[in-house]
C-alpha cells in the first residue's frame, strides 16, 4: 500500500531541489526522506528524479506524478489547516512575491476586499520566480517573461516610462538637422538617478530613443523607484519613471517630462503561477482582479 508520507516527502523534494531542502520542510532527517523516494519509486516502478551532486531533477515520470498528485495534497493540506483553525483559516491563502513600487502604487489597490488572504514578499522578479517554481510562492507579479517549464505567464498590464526632472528643462534646440543628437548630448550632460549600476530601466529607454547604449554615471544608484521618484522631486537629478508612478507628482507639479521620445519605452507586466495551480479558484480570482477584470 502508498504510504502518504512518501507523496508528501516527493513532492517536498520536487520543489526544494534537494533532499536537504525537502528535509527542513518537513522536519524530517534527510535518511528520511530519501527512504520515502526510494520506497515511492519501487511502488511507481520508475525512477521519479535524477540523482546529481547539486539538485534532484525531476524526470519526466517525475514531473507527470507530480502535476497529478500536487494539486490534491495542496487541496488536502489546506483542509487539514481549516480543520485545526476554522475561524482563522476560512480564506484561503496566496503566497504572493511582488516587486515594491508596482504592488504599493497600484497592485495593492486592486486587491482590496479580495476573497482571500495575502502573504507577501518583496523582491526582483528572477528570484521571485525561482522561489516560485520551487513551490516557496503561489504566484509572482513579474516585470520579465522566463522562459520556466513548469510556470505560466498571464499579461496583466502594460508599464509605459517617462522620462521625469523637477527643475532640468531642455533648453532651446539650436540645430534642426542633429536635433536628437543635441538632446542625446543634453541629457548625457544631467545628474541621473539609476535603480541599478546596470541602468536596466535607464539603459533600454536610450536604446528606444537613441539606438545605442546610455554612457552614464548616475549621481544615484538605489533599488526603489519610490525613492528615486522623491529624489528627483527634491531635485537630485532625472530618470526614467513608470507613468503610474509619476502621474500623482506630474499632475501636482512636483515632477514634470523632461522629453519624450517618438516610440515610448513600454514593457509588460505579468501573472506567474505554477501551471499545476492554474485552476485553483483563488489563483483565477487573483488574476482577474490584477486584470482589472
Amino acid at each position: 500500500m502508498l504510504n502518504f508520507e512518501w507523496y508528501r516527502s516527493f513532492i517536498a523534494v520536487y520543489r526544494s531541489g534537494t533532499v536537504t531542502g525537502a528535509a527542513q520542510a518537513r522536519f524530517l532527517t534527510q535518511p528520511a526522506i530519501s527512504q520515502h523516494l526510494v520506497a515511492l519509486e519501487t511502488a511507481v516502478g520508475h525512477a521519479l528524479f535524477q540523482r546529481t551532486p547539486r539538485r534532484m531533477i525531476p524526470t519526466e515520470h517525475g514531473k507527470a506524478l507530480y502535476s497529478r498528485v500536487a494539486p490534491a495534497m495542496d487541496g488536502l493540506e489546506r483542509v487539514s489547516v481549516n480543520l485545526r483553525d476554522s475561524s482563522a483559516t476560512e480564506l484561503p491563502v496566496i503566497r504572493l512575491g511582488t516587486p515594491l513600487d508596482y504592488f504599493h502604487e497600484a497592485g495593492l489597490e486592486k486587491l482590496n476586499n479580495a476573497g482571500f488572504r495575502l502573504q507577501v514578499e518583496l523582491g526582483e522578479a528572477g528570484k521571485l520566480l525561482e522561489a516560485l517554481s520551487r513551490g516557496k510562492l503561489d504566484a509572482v507579479i513579474a516585470t520579465q517573461h522566463l522562459p520556466m517549464a513548469n510556470v505560466g505567464f498571464v499579461k496583466i498590464a502594460e508599464e509605459n516610462f517617462c522620462l521625469v526632472s523637477s527643475a532640468i528643462s531642455l533648453p532651446p534646440l539650436k540645430k534642426t538637422r542633429d536635433k536628437l543628437k543635441e538632446i542625446e548630448r543634453f541629457l548625457k550632460a544631467q545628474p541621473w538617478l539609476s535603480y541599478s549600476a546596470e541602468l536596466p530601466i535607464i539603459r533600454r529607454f536610450w536604446q528606444v530613443a537613441f539606438k545605442r547604449r546610455p554612457d552614464i554615471e548616475p549621481v544615484m544608484i538605489v533599488p526603489s523607484l519610490l525613492l528615486i521618484r522623491k529624489a528627483v522631486e527634491l531635485g537630485w537629478g532625472i530618470s526614467v519613471l513608470p507613468h503610474y508612478l509619476a502621474q500623482e507628482s506630474l499632475n501636482e507639479g512636483r515632477l514634470k517630462i523632461l522629453w519624450q521620445p517618438k516610440s515610448p519605452l513600454v514593457n509588460d507586466l505579468w501573472v506567474a503561477t505554477r501551471k499545476v495551480d492554474r485552476n485553483r479558484n483563488e489563483i483565477m480570482q487573483f488574476i482577474s482582479l490584477m486584470q482589472g477584470k
